[in-house]
């Protein structure tokens, strides 16, 4: 049998000869496809031309008539490759020059930085450029008077820490710090460990705020550029990379995490996921690329895939990536579901296209294995996370061990895939029942953490993506944008087509795009992971829509990228002229070089076009990001608010507790934040602030803080707690009594702006009135509140013969036909001065 090169050849020899048989010889491509034999009288040849086809050795007799010898050779000559081509693919398949080919090394995923030519790299820049731009939509709010004002409240439980075990550490080379970050250590340690580690080797505490502001930032840059090695690994399509950077980039809910600003274990978590998938994916595709680079059989593929050094670098970062992401956050269990069922999934595959999993898995398994070993290793010697954030890695490790080799058994008894699939299926619902049985308190422990992720109220975030507030469908227009539709109508094609195929790459990525729009449909929280893997389909949906409408070349995406196997014709089955792309099959590809480098369409009308076409598919994007950022982030009157209660904090000299400031808990870190610096903790806040504000007598909660409380903040609300309470006689009125409330005489207003109110708590000046009549006693001040002067008044009944009349405000009170000057001292210190009648 003539070697691909030797066919490749021949077939242009009988082109050059015979001109007129191209299009018999694509219809030939299409029939052969089809697995069976074919005859003379089904080919369009004439007696001639068939007969040169036999003697060229371009088609061979089996039984019951012929099929071509190398099908795949003949299709490169169709595509008008040159002689001089086909010697360089056959001398030198692993040279650089293949990356501009339809081929993407998954070893590039790590190492090349910089393929394409000019104007791919401009534009690769220009979309991480979006990337960076998204995310300073928030910085006017963010970075305000030479201060960093974080969005939302968990960032600054972030902040906190970092300021902190940066100033406790020597330096980048303190090892110790790493063992004794106390609370640190128990849920998040990494993204604790990497935030300070960072700040100390940036300059120290003092450079905390910098970091906390640009962290996020550099992280989704990196990430997107993830996403678009990931993207161009299955693809080898740069525009759908691009793509792809630009939806990832303009995800309103990926971009809310990852703002300026936004320091939270989030960025952490996406980075190391993604850096874990691409890992898993370039292990997945290696196999395939080398059956196909090299014209083996999946089998032989597989055996040189877990010899090769480049297997084993991949499978040393997959066990770097597994190490970090099982301490990245209290809910890293999560993170390795997908991948236990990406190995579920591989294990069958192989047995179904008889490839062997042992060895196409080995790599993989072994970064599996050593990356639980790291996670443990960090648990026992760090004392980092719980038990079960260990143990999950390590169960998905072993688990792993077990499949493949059981699958290997189960390929060489030549038992069906599908049965193997229903045992693994009881297997591990045995294995969750005998860990269940064995180790109760572990099971305790995930319920606790499931309920703590799955069934917490109160937060946005807990909300489901397709929530019936939104229709159900708008949800994930609001939180992904467009790319969301474009994107689920791919991955169930490319779901399809994995199921069929053998496409291993692909499958780790449709695993885990399916895996989060489940978690995502629980809370949209997970939407942020979401947008990720859902942004490689979007660019392909985004590539065949404009393929559609005819501005740009066709998309053809998994058909060049398959193995050519010539002992498993299944996976030649969609390899022909007429089946060539499996999102559009009618269309001719390109040159293997026009999909590897970006070019703009000819004409001014043209580029017009194309990027009018853009700007109205990203524009949900761009008019969504905006708003949705601006519901994180502090406004003016609530910055503000904190350093009111600062200044005034430090003028009066209170510190810690004495400072503490309540609020809704929602804002309460970042208040404290500033204040105080102790904004580790909201639980006060959360157990207290509602039931504050729905009492009816606020100075009766004087008592009932203990000197814990010394500042309240009371924002507007919607939902107005009915009848005289606390927000009403505070918000409404002031605490001096205006609007028809009550006055109080321990809450002192600082300011007030925009639904703002800031109230220093105080013990308040007694006034003490001897009344032999035993009638109540008012003494009243003008107050100037928000440029409005208002009288306030506070009476007190008799008791004794005496009046006490505790009053929140210095200034020069109006006591019956007398009066008495109360100082700022006499308040803050529950001073008493006497009137006698």
């Amino acid at each position: 049998m003539p070697s691909p090169e030797e066919t490749t050849a021949a077939t242009r020899e009988f082109l050059t000869d015979h001109p007129e048989a191209e299009d018999a010889l694509v219809a030939l491509l299409a029939r052969d496809a089809e697995e069976e034999p074919w005859t003379f009288a089904e080919t369009e040849f004439d007696s001639g031309q068939f007969g040169e086809v036999v003697s060229r050795d371009l088609a061979t007799a089996v039984d019951d008539g012929y099929r071509l010898t190398h099908s795949d050779a003949i299709r490169t000559a169709l595509e008008g490759a040159d002689a001089s081509d086909s010697a360089q693919f056959s001398d030198n398949r692993s040279t650089s020059e293949d990356s501009a080919s339809r081929e993407t090394s998954p070893f590039e995923f790590l190492t090349d930085l910089g393929s394409g030519d000019l104007h791919t790299r401009l534009a690769l820049v220009g979309a991480l450029c979006v990337v960076v731009a998204a995310r300073l939509v928030a910085a006017p709010d963010v970075l305000r008077d030479g201060f960093v004002v974080s969005p939302t409240n968990d960032p600054y439980f972030f902040r906190y820490w970092q300021e902190r075990l940066a100033t406790r550490a020597s330096g980048i080379f303190d090892i110790g710090l790493f063992a004794d970050m106390g609370g640190a250590a128990s849920t998040r340690p990494l993204s604790h460990a990497i935030n300070w580690w960072l700040t100390v080797l940036l300059g120290g505490p003092d450079v905390a705020p910098f970091v906390a502001a640009w962290l996020p930032i550099a992280t989704a840059v990196c990430l997107g550029y993830v996403v678009y090695r990931l993207s161009l690994l299955l693809t080898a399509d740069v525009r759908v990379a691009l793509a792809a950077v630009l939806f990832y980039g303009l995800a309103p809910t990926n971009v809310v995490y990852t703002s300026v600003g936004f320091l939270d274990h989030q960025l952490h978590q996406y980075l190391w996921l993604g850096l874990l998938v691409g890992s898993l994916t370039s292990l997945a595709a290696d196999v395939v690329r080398r059956a196909r680079e090299d014209d083996l059989d999946l089998n032989t593929a597989a055996r040189a895939h877990a010899r090769a050094p480049t297997s084993w670098l991949l499978a040393a970062g997959l066990a770097v990536a597994v190490g970090a992401s099982a301490h990245l956050w209290g809910g890293s269990p999560l993170t390795f579901i997908p991948v236990a069922a990406v190995v579920g999934l591989r294990v069958p595959l192989d047995i179904r296209h008889d490839s062997s999993p042992l060895y196409g898995n080995t790599p993989l398994g072994g970064g599996l294995l050593v990356g639980s070993g790291l996670a443990v290793a960090a648990h026992l010697s760090l004392g980092w996370h719980d038990a079960i954030a260990v143990v999950t890695p390590l169960l998905v490790a072993g688990g792993a061990l077990v499949v493949v080799a059981a699958g290997e058994l189960w390929r060489r008894s030549s038992l069906p895939a599908i049965q193997f699939v229903i045992v693994e299926l009881v297997v591990a619902v045995g294995g969750l029942f005998a860990y269940r049985t064995l180790r109760p308190g572990d099971i305790e422990r995930f319920q606790v953490r499931a309920g703590d992720l799955f069934f917490r109220e109160g937060a946005t975030e807990t909300a489901s993506l397709f929530s019936p507030d939104f229709a159900v469908v708008l949800g994930p227009l609001f939180q992904l944008g467009l790319g969301f539709y474009f994107g689920t109508v791919v991955l169930a094609v490319v779901s399809w087509a994995v199921a069929r195929r053998y496409e291993p790459g692909w499958l780790v990525l449709v695993c885990f795009a399916w895996y989060y729009v489940l978690l995502a449909a629980i809370q949209v929280r997970f939407a942020g992971q979401l947008a990720i893997f859902i942004a490689p389909f979007a660019g392909i949906g985004l590539l065949y829509l404009f393929a559609a409408i005819d501005i740009t070349r066709p998309v053809d995406i998994l058909g060049p990228t398959n193995a050519t196997d010539p002992a498993d014709r299944s996976l030649q089955s969609h390899r022909t002229d007429d089946n060539r792309s499996l999102l559009n099959r009618d269309t001719d590809t390109d040159t293997e070089d026009e999909i590897s480098t970006l070019r703009i369409p000819d004409g001014t009308r043209m580029r017009g076009y194309l990027l009018a076409t853009v700007t109205l598919v990203l524009l949900f994007n761009l008019i969504l990001v905006p708003p949705l950022v601006g519901q994180t982030t502090y406004d003016r009157a609530q910055f503000d608010a904190a350093q009111t209660i600062d200044a005034h904090a430090d003028s009066i000299d209170r510190d810690y507790p004495a400072n503490f400031v309540l609020s809704q808990w929602g804002d309460n870190r970042m208040y404290n934040y500033f204040v105080n610096g102790e904004s580790r903790s909201y639980g006060y806040a959360q157990t207290y602030h509602g039931q504050f504000l729905a009492a009816e007598d606020p100075d009766a909660w004087y008592d009932r803080f203990q000197g814990r409380v010394g500042y309240v903040v009371i924002t507007a609300q919607e939902n107005v707690p009915p009848g005289n309470t606390t927000y009403t006689t505070l918000h409404e009125g002031y605490g001096v009594g205006a609007n028809g409330t009550s006055a109080t005489g321990h809450y002192q207003l600082l300011g007030t702006a925009d639904g703002v109110r800031t109230f220093v708590v105080v013990p308040g000046a007694v006034i003490q009135v001897s009344t032999p009549s035993g009638e109540p006693v008012t003494a009243s001040t003008s107050v100037t509140v928000a440029g409005d002067t208002h009288t306030y008044a506070r009476t007190a009944a008799a008791s004794n013969g005496s009046v006490a009349i505790r009053v929140a405000y210095p200034g020069e009170y109006t006591v019956g036909n007398q009066s008495v000057s109360v100082t700022t001292t006499d308040v803050l210190q529950g001073n008493q001065t006497q009137i006698s009648p």
